[in-house]
Parts: structure tokens; sequence; C-alpha cells
């Protein structure tokens, strides 16, 4: 009898197993359909970088390029390292993030915080993005 029960359990365990891997694919599909996308084609954006001391700068850009991480790089106004969802960015115009101090660089659209990252923000003629060095997570 103990045998029996036993291998019922395994039973459950392994179709939880596969239950939790097929909604893993269904999620991570559904994340690629509505992802945002970038389209190609020329565009003005406007890069405005908010340095420790408050002091700002804006960067006018025209490209071809579809995503915000892809016209940072080009033009070499940030460094940073790669990861998982794209570049973390470290260093914008210079000024680098002090980790000790819990720095960090904070992007924005008109004000409003992303919830991607550089690499994944799709741009389009006249987006204005801002690039704040912010102390604290």
């Amino acid at each position: 009898m103990e045998q029996k029960d036993q291998k019922q359990s395994n039973k459950k365990v392994i179709l939880l197993i596969a239950a939790l891997i097929v909604a893993a694919i269904a999620m991570f599909g559904i994340y690629k359909v509505f992802m945002p996308e970038g389209k190609a084609g020329a565009k003005e954006i406007t890069v405005t970088v908010v340095h420790g001391d408050e002091s700002s700068k804006d960067f006018i850009y025209q490209t071809d390029e579809a995503y915000l991480g892809d016209v940072l790089k080009a033009e070499e106004l940030v460094e940073g390292t790669e990861g998982e969802f794209g570049m973390f960015i470290t260093s914008v115009d210079g000024e680098t993030a002090d980790d000790s101090r819990e720095q960090w660089w904070c992007i924005t659209k008109g004000g409003e915080t992303l919830n991607t990252s550089a690499d994944q923000t799709p741009i389009e003629d006249g987006d204005k993005f801002e690039l704040t060095l912010t102390e604290g997570y």
C-alpha cells in the first residue's frame, strides 16, 4: 500500500512541474506578443541628462534606430553592463553612479518612470527622455 501512495505522490509532483512549465511558456509568449516594439525610420529625440549636482544638459539626436539603448550606445552617451534585460546604465555623460551611495540612473519619458530598460524602450519621432542620477534604492 505504501508503494502505491508513493507512486501517486510522484505522479502529482510530475504533473505540477509540467503545469508550471506550460504556464511559464505561456507567460513568455504573452510577453513577447505585447512587448513594446520600436520602428526603424528617421526620427528626432531629445535626451536630457540630469547630473548629481542637479545641472542638466540636453542632447538632440537624429536617428533611424528603433530603441533608445541603441541610440545612447551609438552616440556614446552612456556606458554600462549587459544583463538579462539589456544594458544596465552605470555612467552617463561622463558621470558614474556610485554604488556605495546607492546611486543609479533613472530613465523617464516626459517625467514618467519607464518600466523597461533602455534597450527595450521603443522610440518615436519627437520623444523626450530623461536620464537622472538618482540616490537610494
